[in-house]
């Protein structure tokens, strides 16, 4: 299967624990981006004849893509499709949306152009919890959002964070609880990563914030209980989803398949090779302009020891886990010894010819993930 992201990197604020690359700039670039945008995929279909029309998963991502006027909405879906991009065959198409510009408008143009999958950054339903991660929205915006894309009938994922600075336990379960009542079909939540570069990451060091790490495996622990006992599966390490509602664009990283990326630090696969063009908009503004010089893009080939490496760690993070008899094709093996120590400490499963996390497994994943690969023997070629 082969997937498109586009990464859209626009923001009204940048949130203060973000380490992705975005711009707090001014809507006059919007436009240009978008001219930058197509002509980076005009350059690639190029190079690549018939290329757009083998997509079958489309993800547009940020940044805050809802940002985008209704108009440019509009012209970045007519510009995908004259790139051969079958946007109402698609077998799944998503769109992030921040609350404070979620609207009908943007919606209604989504939906008219195939459509048929929402994201929705909700972070926390507590006013301080916001403020103390530099979110922009507010809890009317927040609820008003998430009740405008559940009655356009499209489906709809909505994130929340846990482990934010003084947030307890039983606020983030109070959260998981408030949400989860709601008829969704997707829930997604993810432990706060503090990046030293980030504005919360410099407080953090300065110790003017203080984030408590005990309570890090409790409230995962517990946020996966309860959506589990409200009939959502775990099919992902921070990705819940009732029966037949699972992302197939993130099952497609998951496994390995191949995506195309355009945009300030998209990252694609392609050929057994990753890659991505310059992450700051300056600079890669000059890499279009200049024709996408392959030798401007960064590119990891993936050869059989990465390959390998990529198979068990991805695999592990998902319910279907690490297929034993695929890491034979790829000429290696997994010491028993190993696998038999996780198992009895109750962090992996057998399944078949299957190994799963199970329990703590989940927490402490990689570690799990890096013993495992410290073990593998083989005659790579």
């Amino acid at each position: 299967m082969l997937g498109l992201y586009l990464h859209i990197p626009f923001c009204k604020k940048i949130c203060d624990y973000c380490d992705f690359f975005t711009i707090q700039g001014p809507a006059r670039l919007h436009g240009e981006f978008l001219d930058l945008l197509f002509r980076e995929m005009e350059l690639f279909a190029s190079k690549h004849p018939q290329v757009f029309s083998q997509v079958e998963t489309l993800y547009l991502g940020g940044g805050t893509p809802s940002l985008l006027s209704p108009g440019q909405l509009e012209s970045l879906f007519s510009r995908l499709a004259n790139l051969g991009v079958p946007l109402h065959a698609l077998r799944e198409s998503t769109m992030e949306f921040n609350p404070e510009s979620t609207d009908k408008e943007r919606l209604e143009v989504a939906a008219r152009n195939g459509v048929a999958r929402v994201s929705l950054g909700l972070q926390s339903f507590k006013p301080e919890l916001l403020q103390a991660v530099g979110r922009t929205h507010d809890l009317e915006q927040g609820f008003a959002a998430l009740e405008l894309l559940l009655s356009s009938g499209l489906r709809v994922n909505a994130d929340l964070m846990f482990n934010l600075p003084g947030q307890s336990l039983e606020q983030f379960l109070e959260d998981l609880e408030k949400l989860s009542s709601y008829p969704l079909g997707h829930i997604s939540f993810y432990g706060l990563k503090v990046d030293p570069r980030t504005q919360l990451g410099r407080r953090v060091e300065k110790g003017l914030v203080q984030i408590d790490e005990d309570l890090y495996g409790d409230m995962y622990r517990e946020g996966v209980a309860l959506l589990q006992s409200k009939g959502f599966d775990r099919y992902e390490v921070s990705n819940f989803a009732r029966a037949g509602q699972e992302s197939l664009h993130n099952l497609n990283y998951w496994r390995r398949g191949e995506y195309l990326a355009f945009g300030p630090s998209a990252h694609g696969y392609l050929n057994r090779v990753r890659f991505h063009a310059p992450e700051l908009y300056p600079q890669w503004r000059r890499y279009v302009e200049a024709g996408c010089p392959e030798s401007a893009l960064s590119k990891d080939p993936v050869g059989p020891e990465e390959a390998v490496a990529e198979t068990i760690q991805l695999s592990l993070r998902t319910k279907y886990g690490l297929d034993l008899e695929e890491l034979r094709h790829l000429g290696v093996g997994l010491s028993e010894k190993m696998i038999s120590r996780y198992v009895d400490r109750g962090f992996l499963a057998r399944c078949d010819n299957r190994i799963v996390l199970c329990g703590d497994g989940w927490l402490f994943m990689d570690s799990v993930v890096a013993d495992l690969y410290s073990t593998v023997y083989s005659n790579l070629e």
